[in-house]
């Protein structure tokens, strides 16, 4: 299997299910975690390269939530179909096909990268 990638420039978004939303980016982006912050053994924050932080969900699941992420895939066909195939995950009505939905209502919005740019993006290092 290919190793894969993906880049965002940075997006901080509060999440239903973190340890869900961390499963499906590392599993389907290949995004790996840079550093996490836990709470009485709770996960609360995790941070991923590539620039998106998760921040668990407070009772209301929907503050401080962002818009959407826009994402940069190596394999736009592929990408979208292997998040087609996580269960509540589906395409938006209405939208081109590169929007997608997340359970917990975060929207994706797809990008084929430009060849080689993700690989430049993710070896500099910003801070």
């Amino acid at each position: 299997m290919e190793k894969k990638a993906s880049y965002l420039e940075h997006a901080a978004v509060t999440v239903a299910d973190i340890d869900w939303s961390l499963k499906f980016f590392q599993t389907v982006l290949g995004m790996t975690e840079t550093r996490r912050k836990e709470k009485d053994g709770n996960l609360q924050q995790v941070w991923l390269k590539g620039g998106l932080q998760l921040v668990a969900a407070p009772e209301d699941p929907a503050a401080g939530r962002g818009h959407h992420l826009g994402i940069v895939v190596q394999d736009f066909a592929a990408t979208l179909q292997e998040m087609l195939a996580y269960e509540g995950v589906h395409p938006m009505e209405g939208r081109p096909e590169k929007w997608v939905q997340l359970p917990d209502g975060l929207v994706l919005e797809l990008f084929q990268e430009k060849p080689g740019s993700i690989e430049k993006v993710l070896g500099i290092e910003v801070k």
